[in-house]
């Protein structure tokens, strides 16, 4: 990491142009090749750390790192009524918008996304609308159709669906799409969703989620850990268990900045056993040290 920070095109404290992004990213992935003699698996421009400041992300290879194999693109004509692409598009634009302003707030207590900017609030309650009594079609697009956008837009719709296990299912598989925006549709659509009062169907498989934690796309990890911490506040056991086997992501996770590793010490915390009262605590009082102590121990134990 050193090599690569030290020959970077740009350094903490300067001011960058987004619309010169592509330029120094190729620059970024050229220093990362020269350095390390792999490939960066990934060169994101991320918004952002506690005081506004923009977050760059670069992929390495390495401890924490795996190649995945996502499933294949499917090839079924399947696709949404108009109405709900057009929904997906305008709330996209409308987003976008709203994060520029800066107001970046939302309420997720219903088990799906309403942002405070009222433009974009509007827009997904009519998807929510949309959505309700057509999970199963939602489903099917998500599943089957060949095409990226189409699946992109019912993933995010999904989430809007009327609560069932199949919806969760649907979303869990769709953690393996071959497309990244479809990918991050879905993850984030379970990360709202429990956030809720959503309960985990019996015998869940939360491995396509897991294996995500080791992607080296900074959008499969930020959603991963998100949907992860959400999905384990009940403490099951199985679930717990999956988890010890991506020690290494989890670790590397809790020690970026201090508002996107939460997710990644909310994990680790309740994989290391800390009781759920003292893990807030912790959290809260900026101790992250200990929650990483605790679980390493862990992780040793189950070596």
């Amino acid at each position: 990491m050193d090599r690569v920070s030290r020959n970077l095109p740009v350094h903490a404290g300067e001011t960058l142009d987004l619309t010169s992004f592509d330029r120094i990213a190729q620059q970024i992935r050229r220093v990362v090749l020269a350095r390390t003699g792999s490939p960066a698996t990934d060169v994101e421009a991320v918004c952002c750390d506690s005081a506004r400041h923009l977050l760059i992300y670069i992929g390495l290879r390495g401890r924490s790192w795996k190649k995945l194999h996502f499933k294949r693109v499917p090839r079924g004509s399947e696709r949404l009524t108009p109405p709900g692409l057009q929904l997906y598009e305008e709330d996209e634009a409308a987003v976008a918008k709203a994060v520029e302003s800066g107001a970046t707030g939302e309420d997720d207590s219903q088990g799906f996304a309403l942002a405070d900017d009222p433009a974009a609030r509007k827009i997904e309650l009519e998807m929510r609308g949309y959505a309700a009594g057509r999970g199963p079609e939602l489903e099917r697009v998500l599943r089957n159709s060949g095409s990226g956008e189409e699946r992109e837009a019912s993933a995010c719709l999904l989430g809007y669906a009327d609560r069932s296990d199949e919806q969760i299912r649907g979303l869990v598989s769709a953690a393996m799409d071959p497309d990244a925006d479809v990918r991050n549709n879905a993850v984030r659509a379970l990360a709202v969703l429990f956030s809720g009062k959503a309960e985990i169907p019996a015998g869940l498989n939360l491995e396509p989620l897991i294996e995500l934690l080791w992607s080296g796309e900074w959008t499969d990890r930020n959603k991963a850990s998100a949907a992860l911490a959400a999905m384990t506040r009940s403490r099951e056991p199985g679930a717990l268990a999956q988890l010890r086997t991506a020690m290494p992501p989890l670790l590397e996770g809790a020690r970026w900045d201090e508002g996107h590793r939460y997710s990644f010490l909310l994990i680790l915390g309740r994989v290391a056993g800390v009781p759920e009262p003292e893990l807030q605590n912790m959290l809260k009082n900026g101790d992250a040290a200990a929650i990483v102590a605790a679980a390493e121990k862990v992780g040793l134990a189950n070596r």
